[in-house]
């Protein structure tokens, strides 16, 4: 390989790498939210279990029980609907959205009045086909895992927020 085509090759990497460019990775958990128990949800519940799943992989303890000492993560609602987007010629239904609404709260040990953290929002579009009906349900419980997951990214993300929100402002020299 000559030394022009091997340059042309390394520099889009190069210059990824200079610019601070990195792959997105989980959201971090923060510190002082560690013990964490999380309440509003069964523990059956798909959302749940993900979402213990989630934070679990991110090194952080639940706890089984509310305790006064561990910060509590209570949702509020998970809601789901589904709205059509459009109609064939024929008066058929051609595409659906699902929706996704959580509303959750921040309980801190420390504080009296807990920290909204929602709502936030997830859907999809899809494109029913009514010759696959049997499919449907399959692709909707598909369609609601991946909105489950970003739900979960954006309750992270917001709870990052909040508490960065909470810090208390460095001062000067």
């Amino acid at each position: 390989m000559n030394p022009r085509r091997r340059l042309l090759l390394t520099l889009p990497a190069l210059l990824l790498t200079g610019c601070g460019f990195r792959l997105r990775g989980a959201p971090e958990w923060p510190a002082e939210l560690d013990p964490l128990y999380i309440g509003g949800l069964g523990a059956r519940d798909p959302f749940y279990l993900t979402l213990v799943r989630t934070l679990r992989s991110a090194g952080v303890e639940l706890l089984e029980a509310r305790s006064p000492d561990a910060a509590e993560l209570r949702v509020l609602s998970l809601r789901e609907r589904r709205r059509v987007l459009s109609v064939t010629g024929a008066a058929r239904i051609s595409e659906y959205e699902l929706i996704r609404t959580l509303d959750a709260e921040l309980r801190l040990p420390d504080a009296d009045e807990p920290l909204p953290l929602g709502p936030l929002r997830a859907s999809r579009v899809y494109v029913f086909d009514a010759s696959a009906a049997l499919s449907r349900s399959d692709r909707e419980e598909e369609l609601a895992r991946a909105m489950d997951r970003d739900l979960q990214r954006m309750l992270m993300l917001r709870v990052q927020a909040v508490m960065g929100d909470r810090q208390p402002a460095e001062t000067g020299p």
